[in-house]
């Protein structure tokens, strides 16, 4: 017992300085810094005081990120020691109940350490450490390796499955044939209800979001997907991120293949049933598009199916568990770079190519934890001083693309949009701007004319009749008095379409 716990400490000690020397925060982590700074600070959940948008799309991360911020004060060290304690929390569940077997565990720490997917992710700032604990449980309590009462498993994983969905809502698809396998075994009404039960939170977060911003989705749901572009082009860029993959971190992608057919070839019926909703998800990750982030998506599953390989491993003899640790670093270190080092350049010509970005690279130097010290402040980037200089003049409407380090330290006086609609409720509902480049999830916008002066005086200015009617009706929901009845009747007819024909009618004529 002694040997086995000597070895998770060291196992854990190193992960610890891993993570310490790889920590980062990527531009898109203020983005919900500056909602959370606007409530802590009285302006409410909002992004521009005043207006009602949710431009982030992991509620439950939030809420843990206000809690830290509101004691510490601080967006870096908040951020970041966030995602440390939750990206520590997961490697603590991992070497305690992923495996009995030593050597089983070891195998998957060595896994863990040489994925950039779950190493670059593991920080950043967004939620993917919260997503990662919340499936290791998940899979794990499923699995029966960790042990709870029978009489309340439906329930925690019900729970687990809905605090999941909670802190980033595409990730249902990574739950459902589990859940609903269980409901399967027992067909009753009582399992019903506790499967409901565990959902409470995310349907009191939908609630809440319909009746606080208008919608149930996210703005960054409208500005990401609501684009026209053909479907064909998306399944071809969602063909180039699964090659990025391939290319940058080759050991993510053959563990997740791996993990796959040896679940779903296995005699385990609960192990399909995991597999079954990564496969799920990895049609989802192909059907938008993927993500201009390298990787990001790729994480979660990456350590679902770790998990599912350990009891695999721990049936192999010594010479082939010999041999499949010296393929995980041949595969690992075939990388450009090490997942577990500090990133030394950024491939930015590869990044324009591709439409897919290594962010921990690219924003490392701005914002690596090893950087800080009494001569840096982090983030140490050119978008932090233009958001200090734009606060300064006390710029009234700024239009841009970056907009987390820039619209945190901009200040609320300033009224940030974003071309690419993140952050905006009119501009996520028009579609791509025509004849410009664009990268998945970040897809420019035209602005209208008018809408500028709109923004800068509080009146509706905008020059095409069907499309002012149609903020005008937009403006109820996100600018209205919450509690007002014609918000609430508007809050219904927008939802049901009433006044898409008003938005139809201008791009018609946009298109003529």
């Amino acid at each position: 017992m002694s040997e086995r716990k000597a070895l998770l400490s060291i196992l854990f000690l190193v992960f610890l300085t891993i993570l310490l020397r790889t920590a980062w925060l990527g531009d898109d982590a203020y983005i919900t810094m500056r909602s959370v700074d606007n409530w802590v600070h009285g302006y409410g959940l909002t992004w521009n005081p005043g207006e009602r948008v949710q431009t982030f799309s992991h509620p439950l991360w939030m809420l843990l990120l206000a809690g830290v911020y509101a004691v510490l004060g601080q967006a870096y060290f908040s951020l970041i020691g966030l995602s440390l304690l939750v990206s520590l929390g997961v490697m603590a569940v991992f070497i305690a109940r992923a495996s009995r077997d030593l050597s089983a565990l070891a195998f998957g720490w060595l896994l863990l350490v040489l994925s950039h997917a779950f190493l670059d992710y593991s920080t950043s700032g967004l939620e993917n450490p919260l997503s990662h604990l919340l499936a290791l449980v998940f899979v794990l309590v499923f699995l029966e390796r960790i042990p709870v009462p029978a009489n309340r498993r439906v329930f925690i994983l019900s729970l687990l499955a809905g605090l999941a969905v909670l802190n980033r809502m595409d990730t249902l698809l990574l739950y459902l044939p589990a859940l609903a396998g269980l409901l399967w075994q027992s067909k009753t009404r009582r399992r019903l209800m506790e499967l409901v039960a565990g959902f409470i939170p995310f349907l009191l977060w939908s609630l809440f979001a319909l009746f606080y911003y208008g919608f149930i989705f996210p703005n960054t749901y409208y500005a990401k997907l609501n684009t026209a572009i053909p479907h064909t082009t998306l399944l071809h860029q969602g063909v180039i991120y699964y090659l990025n993959e391939v290319l940058f971190d080759p050991l993510t992608l053959a563990v997740i293949v791996c993990g796959l057919l040896a679940s779903l070839a296995g005699a385990e019926r609960r192990q399909r049933a995991i597999a079954f909703g990564m496969v799920l998800y990895l049609g989802y990750i192909f059907y938008i598009g993927g993500d201009l982030m390298s990787g990001r998506f790729f994480s979660i599953i990456f350590l679902m199916s770790v998990s599912l390989l350990l009891p695999h491993f721990e049936k192999f003899n010594w010479q082939t568990k010999a041999l499949a640790g010296l393929a995980v670093l041949f595969l690992g270190l075939m990388a450009p770079s090490a997942a577990f080092l500090p990133p030394a350049s950024i491939d930015i010509e590869t990044a324009h190519r591709t439409g897919v970005s290594d962010e921990r690279a690219f924003y490392y130097s701005a914002s690596g934890l090893t950087r800080w010290g009494r001569s840096h402040k982090l983030p140490e980037h050119e978008w932090v001083s233009e958001g200090i200089a734009l606060r300064e003049q006390q710029t009234p409407v700024y239009v841009g693309k970056g907009i987390g380090y820039l619209g945190f330290y901009a200040g609320p006086q300033v009224h940030v949009i974003d071309y690419f609609a993140l952050s905006d409720p009119l501009l996520a509902r028009l579609p791509v701007q025509p004849g410009l480049k664009w990268d998945i999830g970040h897809i420019r916008r035209e602005i209208p004319a008018g809408y500028l002066e709109s923004l800068a005086s509080a009146e509706n200015q905008i020059a095409d009749p069907n499309l002012a009617a149609y903020y005008e009706k937009l403006s109820i929901l996100t600018r209205a008095n919450l509690w007002s009845w014609e918000r609430i009747s508007t809050i219904v007819e927008f939802n049901l379409g009433r006044y898409l024909p008003l938005l139809d009618a201008y791009l018609q004529t946009k298109a003529h």
